[in-house]
């Protein structure tokens, strides 16, 4: 196989690399703006569940804390990124993660590829599970999360609960956000005065605990969605410096296809020269016999020819 021939292959190659990391670039920048878009409605509904459950709390003053008696384990959810190409994203979120865990407490990653690398790091996960690939999605991820804790909660070996996802910021920088869940703070659900007392059919413990349900379910969700963002954000700015480095090597492959063909072009050339010289005519005294024999005349006399003899 000749220089040219191969290169020309690398060329191939290397074109259909570029695409592939082109339709990743655009579905990734597609999934960010999705799930940014998802984000207002998802932050209306975080809003909504932390004042009714500040009004709730309002109602049902028989603790000044809402510990629920909870003991056992504390439990960190981490939200991480499903797939590759993300860059260090994951490993971003896993050493905030470590740094955070105490002797005792147990990680729960959503995220094939976070749990994979958490794997690779040595890091115990006590439950694991698959983030959405996109916003709309989101829920379920956070679903299958929420039904082992309410497991776990059921059993009464839950001591705290708290979660960690990564929010993408301008500037293609990732900020990794640390929020407790549990016990609840009276403290961050400062109640509004309604002009009335809200109308309830529960009592205000009964209340308050269905509340707490839907916050837990409405921050997971938010983190997910959040999640989901940055990932993309991250795999963006990867396929933004892939894109970089495939434009690099697809003009140093082009400006190699250039010199190798110019090289063929040169051997071809002194191979025509060389054949050339190799065809050239003979000496001239070559020539001259050649051309005499050609033209039917010869040097020799032939015998029947001969003048008679003297003596005859």
């Amino acid at each position: 196989m000749s220089r040219l021939v191969e290169i020309t292959h690398r060329l191939t190659s290397m074109n259909e690399l570029a695409d592939i990391v082109g339709a990743m670039r655009s579905l990734a920048g597609m999934r960010m703006q999705e799930a940014q878009q998802a984000l207002i409605g998802v932050g209306t509904y975080v809003d909504s569940m932390t004042r009714a459950l500040g009004m709730a709390l309002s109602l049902d003053q028989s603790s000044g804390s809402d510990t629920g008696g909870l003991r056992g384990h504390r439990i960190l959810v981490l939200c991480g990124a499903e797939h590759g190409f993300v860059g260090g994203f994951n490993d971003r979120l896993l050493e905030s993660a470590v740094q955070v865990l105490q002797h005792g407490d147990e990680l729960f990653v959503i995220g094939a590829r976070a749990a994979a690398v958490a794997l690779e790091r040595g890091v115990a996960m006590a439950w694991s599970g698959s983030m959405a690939t996109h916003a709309a999605a989101a829920s379920d991820s956070v679903a299958r999360p929420i039904r082992e804790l309410y497991r776990r909660l059921a059993r009464a070996e839950v001591l705290g609960l708290a979660v960690m996802y990564a929010r993408a910021r301008p500037g293609n920088s990732l900020e990794v956000t640390h929020r407790s869940l549990l016990p609840i703070d009276r403290a961050a659900f400062p109640a509004a005065v309604p002009r009335s007392p809200p109308l309830h059919q529960l009592a205000p413990g009964v209340l308050v605990q269905r509340f707490i349900a839907e916050y837990l379910y409405a921050i997971l969700t938010e983190a997910a969605v959040e999640s989901i963002a940055a990932e993309n954000a991250a795999r963006l700015a990867a396929m933004e410096a892939a894109r970089e480095n495939v434009d690099r090597k697809l003009e140093s492959l082009r400006e190699q296809s250039r010199q190798a063909r110019q090289t063929e072009i040169t051997d071809e050339l002194l191979d025509l020269i060389t054949g050339t010289e190799a065809a050239d005519p003979p000496t001239a005294r070559t020539y001259s016999a050649r051309t005499e024999r050609s033209t039917g005349r010869e040097t020799s006399t032939p015998t029947s020819s001969r003048a008679p003899s003297a003596c005859s």
